[in-house]
């Protein structure tokens, strides 16, 4: 995967600012071979977190990212694949969404894990997280 992604573009600026290069070990293993493989296969350029755009909370997220710690403050339990280097948000250069969700049902088989996919948003969010045999698990936005 390190040859198709700077960590830096995986893990939000507090995690880069700790850990720096060696946040790569935080990931979960299947989503570094689900994204190395995609990668690979679709050959095209992939967007996860863009700091030019504000995007800086598309891969891994602490518990210091805006996001996480507004659900913290409010109560309101968070427990998410992006918590536990286990998800994805991105785009894919020169496809929309819902094309690269079509894109991955028509690859399925070749799939090397199953991975839950995000219905209805305008980027890709993907993930391990699943116990299914199935290759693909559509769940909605949240």
């Amino acid at each position: 995967m390190k040859e198709w992604f700077d960590i830096k573009e995986l893990v939000c600026p507090h995690v880069y600012d700790r850990h720096g290069e060696s946040a790569w070990r935080l990931f979960d293993p299947r989503i570094i071979e689900v994204m190395t493989w995609l990668r690979r296969t679709i050959n095209k350029r992939i967007y996860v977190n863009m700091p030019s755009l504000g995007l800086t909370q598309r891969g891994l997220r602490c518990n210091l990212c805006s996001l996480v710690k507004a659900k913290t403050e409010a109560g309101i339990l968070y427990v998410s694949p992006h918590l536990l280097a286990a998800g994805f948000d991105f785009d894919v250069e020169g496809m929309t969404a819902e094309e690269v969700r079509q894109w991955l049902v028509q690859h399925k088989e070749e799939l090397p894990y199953p991975i839950r996919i995000e219905q209805d948003v305008n980027w890709v969010h993907l993930d391990v997280l699943t116990n299914s045999k199935e290759k693909i698990i559509f769940f909605p936005a949240t």
